[in-house]
C-alpha cells in the first residue's frame, strides 16, 4: 500500500509540475482524474490504471447498439473479443438484457467485465 502511494504522490507532483506550465494540460488533468477516480471507486481499479482505461474507452457504450471496432476501444478488449461481443448479441436476438451476460461471451470473466462496467449501457 505504501508503494501505490509513493506511486501516486510521484505521479501527482509530476502532474503538478506540469500544469503549471501548460495551462491547457491542467484542465484536462484535473477532468480526466476525476472521471478515474469515479470509475476506480465503482471497479476497485488503481488510479493510473483507470485513467488509461478512460482515456481509451472515452465514452459510455449501449451494449445493443455499439459496433465490434467501438467495443474493442474498451480496456482489455480486443478485437477477437469484440467480435465475439456482437456474436453473442445476435444469438441473443439483437439484444442483451443484462451487462452481465457478457460472462457468457468467451474472453470475458468476472475481473474483465467489472473493468468494462463502467464503460456499458443498455
Amino acid at each position: 500500500m505504501k508503494r501505490i502511494t509513493r506511486l501516486l504522490l510521484t505521479a501527482a507532483l509530476m502532474l503538478a509540475c506540469m500544469a503549471v506550465s501548460h495551462p491547457s494540460f491542467a484542465l484536462n488533468t484535473a477532468t480526466m482524474l476525476s472521471t478515474g477516480k469515479a470509475v476506480a471507486d465503482q471497479t476497485g481499479l488503481t488510479q493510473t490504471a483507470t485513467q488509461a482505461a478512460t482515456k481509451k474507452a472515452g465514452q459510455i457504450l449501449n451494449l445493443n447498439t455499439a459496433s465490434a471496432s467501438q467495443f474493442a476501444q474498451l480496456p482489455g478488449i480486443g478485437n477477437k473479443t469484440a467480435d465475439s461481443i456482437v456474436e453473442k448479441r445476435t444469438e441473443l436476438g439483437g439484444k442483451f438484457n443484462s451487462v452481465d451476460q457478457l460472462l457468457t461471451v468467451k474472453g470475458i470473466g468476472a475481473k474483465k467485465l467489472e473493468a468494462i462496467k463502467p464503460f456499458l449501457t443498455l
